[in-house]
């Protein structure tokens, strides 16, 4: 089961379609008892259930097997939905957000393991990628090492370089190695949506580090790799490791472009965690 954003409309019955629907269709309201189990009862000998909204907006869909369903559903809804679930003796995790449910189903889009190495202070790139690797003084001091440790493994680096993440991590949270997400970034008009996963998270008392991979679908094959290292003098220090191929499909034809957008956002990385 997955959630989402809002309905088109409230859910006081199913809308129609525009135009005459096929005689293969029915209208049926998943906010019905008796509509929702006819819709995953017929699953199984069919090719799916869909419902929309008045825009046209898929707001509800059942899998061919009968085994799950999805629902755009308000934050009040969702938050009935998940206590209904543990009420009922479920899990609520097994309420997942659609593009989470949509991430975890795409590969990595790279084959090489533990390329940027966060966790130490040397680093050789494998051959055959482009590398890079740069690291700027932050300041020095106690104060400063906390914050921008904080922030490094909260995806500061990319949100205050003009990124958006989603989801967004809790309170009191931060980066956890396996998680998945979407990195946005506007240049200009355009709206590019990065799909990433965390495969590294170092915590020590001088070193902190978030290292992420590409999953198919990223503009670039990339791993690339924050961190915060501080001295025996308290010195704070960012560096930036990462290694790049063209992406797959039509983003090769893109990799021109996206090198040079790599090269205006690393110097936006690099001055995201200075000290004011």
């Amino acid at each position: 089961m997955a959630a989402g954003s809002p309905t088109d409309r409230p859910r006081g019955g199913a809308p129609a379609r525009r135009g005459t629907p096929p005689p293969d269709l029915a209208p049926l309201d998943p906010a019905d008892d008796e509509d929702f189990e006819i819709a995953l009862g017929l699953a199984p000998f069919s090719i799916g259930s869909t419902g929309l909204g008045a825009s046209g907006r898929i707001i509800w869909s059942v899998n061919d097997t009968g085994t799950s369903a999805c629902f755009h559903l308000t934050p009040r809804e969702e938050a009935a939905v998940r206590s209904a679930v543990t009420m009922a003796g479920g899990a609520a995790t097994d309420l997942v957000t659609l593009e989470a449910a949509q991430l975890a189903r795409r590969d990595r889009s790279y084959d090489v393991v533990g390329a940027t190495t966060p966790g130490t202070t040397t680093w050789q790139p494998p051959d055959g990628w482009r590398a890079y690797e740069r690291s700027v003084c932050l300041g020095s001091g106690p104060e400063l090492w906390h914050r921008a440790s904080s922030e490094v493994l909260r995806w500061g680096v990319k949100t205050r370089s003009g990124f958006l993440v989603a989801p967004e991590l809790e309170p009191g949270t931060v980066a956890r190695r396996g998680d998945r997400l979407w990195l946005t970034a506007h240049i200009g008009p355009l709206r590019v949506r990065e799909p990433v996963e965390v495969v590294e998270v170092v915590e020590t008392s001088h070193r902190t580090a978030l290292a992420y991979g590409t999953l198919v679908g990223h503009p670039v094959t990339d791993k690339e790799a924050f961190i915060v290292g501080r001295d025996k003098d308290g010195n704070v220090t960012l560096t930036l490791r990462s290694i790049t191929h063209a992406g797959r499909g039509r983003w090769w034809v893109l990799f021109p472009a996206a090198l040079v957008a790599q090269q205006l956002y690393r110097r936006r990385y690099l001055r995201a965690l200075a000290a004011h």
